[in-house]
């Protein structure tokens, strides 16, 4: 639907919330594609009777240290308009990743006391939500493939792989991006575009030719709307957090809409509430997008978000 993002954002930035009390909770989860224990924060505001939650991505336990510092010494209590805290957020000069759990701890609180929900203020209703399984850089990645029967795949790419490699991938029938994470060279695009003409192309180093061109999508670079002046990819892969706002990503999605320049919602190993919230704002913006939101496996068994 044509204007989804900026009516939502519109609604968003209007939202009046009541701020009473804030708390912060810290800890680490162990996460096997992680590589280890995933440090993870998760701020609760309340107020007139409800709450709200907001997930820290910050990948060190110094960056949650210091996080749960900035709660300590700002006042948050009063009333505000989304946009104006949004805005105080900036002011302050904070981190991304601190000021996007904060603002979506306040909005989720802000939906929540006006009993309202994302897909109300856009005008849809929520649809059944495409999601791709994603793994990094391995060795055998159609032996992993082969280990996530049926799902849609995202796949980091190594260049030296082989023609085997890139033909058995191809044959899965199942990948949908193919994330270059900054490189790639000549023969490898040239062994993406024989066996996988149509997939997504994330990041890929440039130059590039006019088939990977054609299928470009921007995702690190994609850190405030003005992200893409002067550049057209074919999509557009939006993470609130990177961004440090979920206002800013959703004035990057109306951008794309304007401009028919394909989205959808990435996450940043979110182990908890922020998953979740991802899911709710791409079954609003995006649901048959490949979005890139599986669950992920977690060492404790029942703890998977």
């Amino acid at each position: 639907m044509r204007a989804t993002a900026e009516r939502l954002a519109a609604s968003l930035a209007d939202l009046p919330v009541v701020i009473e009390q804030v708390a912060c909770a810290s800890g680490a989860v162990v996460v096997p594609s992680y590589g280890g224990p995933r440090p993870t924060s998760v701020v609760t505001l309340a107020g007139a009777g409800r709450r709200g939650e907001g997930e820290h991505v910050g990948w060190t336990d110094d960056a949650h240290a210091a996080f749960g510092r900035t709660l300590d010494r700002w006042d948050l209590s009063g009333g505000w308009r989304i946009a104006t805290l949004v805005h105080a957020l900036r002011e302050r000069e904070l981190d991304p990743y601190d000021r996007a759990a904060i603002e979506m701890a306040a909005i989720e609180l802000a939906l929540r006391q006006r009993t309202t929900t994302l897909a109300t203020l856009a005008g849809v209703t929520p649809a059944p939500l495409r999601v791709v399984v994603s793994f990094g850089r391995v060795a055998d990645p159609v032996a992993e493939a082969a280990r996530l029967p049926g799902a849609s795949l995202k796949v980091d790419v190594d260049p030296a792989w082989s023609d085997d490699v890139w033909r058995g991938l191809g044959a899965t029938g199942r990948v949908a991006i193919l994330d270059w994470k900054g490189g790639g060279d000549a023969n490898a695009y040239a062994r993406a575009l024989a066996w996988l003409p149509d997939v997504l192309h994330e990041d890929p180093a440039e130059p590039y030719p006019t088939g990977i061109a054609d299928h470009v999508s921007l995702d690190a670079a994609i850190t405030e709307p003005s992200a893409l002046d002067g550049v057209a990819p074919a999509a557009c892969s939006l993470k609130p957090a990177r961004m440090g706002s979920l206002l800013d990503a959703l004035r990057t999605a109306a951008r794309c809409e304007r401009r028919d320049i394909a989205i959808y919602v990435g996450g940043m190993f979110e182990v908890g509430v922020g998953r979740r919230q991802l899911r709710d704002l791409a079954s609003v913006l995006c649901p048959d997008a490949p979005n890139d939101l599986a669950p992920i496996p977690l060492a404790e068994p029942g703890t998977n978000p």
